[in-house]
């Protein structure tokens, strides 16, 4: 990927958005180098930015199982987020006997965060003691007066002994669970779970600790985030001034949830969590949370993860979610048991809905590097309420092309709620270019039966080269026939060139949805194309409510190929070597020009099917248009 060329009347309608003063790589799998050449070795830990230093603090692991061979807590440092310096291991492990940390025991999750009350650093990690696996479940604390350590260990042991949960009744409270033996997973141990069977089991010796995090408020407040009572309940204790003692004031969540891998930020007022499941070493579908208050109600939400592997967290684990420069990135360990020292990293930005939900695009293993990190340039949100843009978005009028049955005109396009919707209704009007004895199927019908909408960016917003995002909720109904497509202007159809991010229609009846693209031949209005046809049937079975949802429409568009995606999978690769025009086109490459873009939701015609009056009127919700260039490695 080389360049992205943008008409320089775009650029002064809307002006670009400028880089970060500092822009984390995207690091997805691959060996991530620090500056002597070895791969990063610090895992399950959190980046801390202290006076222009990122401080990256994690577990050193050996070769093997958990423990064998761990030093203990390694740190790298940065000024760029790119470039990292291994400052060796700043909590060791000790050969001393009984220690908490005595050789041999397994520490995890190390966060680390600075105390302005008492100037010291703080450094918080599950802790499991020597010889016991994972059963003393404990929560080790440690301090420093440089960020550099060493740290010395003040503390390991279970949360809160004799404290109830503030979220706890007090008719959990008075249950006596003594004697009582369930099997796990039935409906009844689910009850037994949520009333609080565990904790009261671990009430005197205090809670379990696993997987864990720290977090400071904007009000400075600190809360220590972990999983406890078997990794079936999340805690959230607050810590006290010094950052190194619990108050007693802690609540629990989703109970019986089996969470652990908290990582947790706050953007705009709102909490935000992601977690995983607990499959030991393999990875699982995420879980995102929300809050209004860190220690109110807590709600679960649908996997923040879209794009390839979505559903296992793109083969990672999340441990942190780093904010810098007013954005987030997502951090997670692809683990690899038989080798913990060489397990992978993960970094992906948190990018946000119109409704301010997060999510995160995953990428092909490989495809994303610190150089393919991602700059927008410009997008449309959507969030005027009224018209689109007219500085961006002009319209087709009346019949246009295919036979389709619908008449276009300005007043099914509107913005409300954040969203562009596009309508398809049923309607009975004359038609105003109707002549009866006229060849054109335009002017012959007598009627206008459908009327949409179809908007575009020609003359406003041409796009050669980048990445095109489009997230939208397209209509299934009959005769429905949906596009996010781009026109080049240079020639006549189709040695223009035309690209169909998607089309959904119908192919001898059965629903298709289509990733294309087109270019000219010899013969005029005659066109080579390169489609990719995908049974709807390939969504549906997968998400028998596919339809419901809104999904990401991609393209990636370089001087080599253009790729086409949905929802991360990919779907058709264009090679711009096969895309050369015929005799009309005068051998040109309609695809080394700019193209503007087109959403459209047409009726019936060649491709759409019969209508189906029950489904009228219909709706294209289109969330946002995003456009990328590649961002420069600093």
């Amino acid at each position: 990927m080389k360049k992205l060329v943008i008409a320089a009347m775009m650029l002064a309608a809307t002006g670009v958005t400028a880089m970060c003063a500092v822009t984390p790589p995207i690091v997805n799998g691959e060996v991530f180098p620090d500056t002597e050449g070895n791969h990063i070795n610090a895992h399950g830990g959190a980046i801390m930015e202290h006076d222009g230093t990122y401080y990256w603090y994690g577990e050193h692991r050996g070769e093997g199982r958990p423990g064998k061979g761990q030093r203990g807590v390694a740190c790298y440092t940065s000024t760029d987020l790119r470039n990292w310096t291994n400052r060796g291991i700043v909590l060791s492990v000790t050969d001393e006997a009984d220690s908490p940390i005595e050789e041999g025991c397994i520490i995890e999750r190390p966060k680390v965060i600075y105390c302005p009350a008492t100037g010291r650093f703080v450094m918080w990690f599950h802790n499991e003691l020597k010889g016991q696996g994972y059963a003393a479940a404990q929560a080790g604390v440690a301090t420093s007066d440089n960020p550099l350590g060493p740290f010395k260990l003040s503390a390991s042991s279970r949360v809160n002994p004799g404290i109830y949960p503030l979220n706890m009744s007090e008719a959990d409270r008075a249950r006596n669970w003594d004697g009582v033996e369930l099997e796990w997973w039935t409906p009844e141990w689910y009850e037994a779970i949520n009333q609080g069977m565990l904790n009261k089991r671990d009430h005197e010796s205090g809670q379990m600790s696993r997987d864990m995090t720290v977090f400071v408020d904007d009000d400075g407040k600190a809360y220590h985030i972990y999983s406890a009572e078997e990794n079936l309940t999340l805690n959230i204790a607050e810590l006290d001034s010094t950052y190194e003692r619990h108050t007693g004031r802690y609540i629990r969540i989703f109970p019986g949830g089996h969470n652990e891998a908290p990582a947790i930020f706050k953007k705009d007022g709102t909490y935000w969590m992601i977690t995983s499941g607990c499959t030991g070493w393999a990875p699982n579908t995420a879980r995102l949370m929300r809050a209004d208050s860190i220690m109110g109600t807590w709600t679960q939400l649908p996997n923040p993860c879209v794009g390839p592997d979505a559903d296992i967290t793109f083969g990672g684990q999340s441990t942190y979610i780093m904010p810098h420069e007013g954005g987030f990135t997502f951090m997670a360990d692809i683990w690899n048991p038989k080798d913990l020292g060489n397990s992978r990293h993960i970094w992906l930005p948190i990018e946000f809905r119109s409704d301010g939900t997060p999510y995160i695009m995953g990428r092909e293993r490989g495809e994303a590097s610190g150089d393919e990190a991602w700059r927008m340039v410009w997008s449309d949100e959507f969030d005027r309420d009224g018209k689109p843009d007219p500085k961006i978005w002009s319209y087709e009028n009346g019949f246009v092309r295919n036979h389709e049955l619908q008449w276009y005109q300005p007043e099914n396009a509107n913005c409300r709620d954040g969203l562009l919707v596009i309508e398809a209704r049923s309607e009975n009007r004359p038609n105003p270019t109707y002549s009866a004895d006229a060849n054109d199927w335009r002017k012959s019908r007598k009627t206008i039966d459908y009327t949409s909408a179809c908007v575009k960016t020609q003359g406003t917003k041409d796009m050669l080269y980048g990445r095109l995002d489009v997230r939208a909720r397209i209509p299934v109904g009959g005769g429905s026939w949906p596009a996010i497509w781009l026109l080049g202007e240079k020639q006549p159809w189709p040695s223009c060139g035309e690209i169909d991010v998607m089309e959904y229609y119908r192919i001898n009846g059965e629903p298709h949805i289509l990733a294309n693209a087109a270019w000219g031949t010899d013969k005029p209005y005659q066109a080579k194309w390169n489609s990719q046809r995908i049974p709807y049937s390939h969504f549906t079975d997968t998400d028998p409510f596919w339809a419901e949802k809104f999904h990401i429409w991609r393209m990636d568009w370089d001087e080599e190929n253009i790729k086409l995606y949905l929802d991360g999978e990919l779907l058709n690769i264009i090679p711009l070597s096969s895309t050369v025009n015929g005799k009309q086109g005068n051998g040109t490459n309609p695809f080394t020009s700019p193209q503007y873009l087109l959403l459209n939701l047409a009726i019936g015609g060649d491709n759409g099917g019969t209508p189906d009056p029950e489904c009228f009127p219909m709706k294209y919700e289109i969330d946002y248009v995003r456009l990328y260039e590649p961002a420069a490695r600093k």
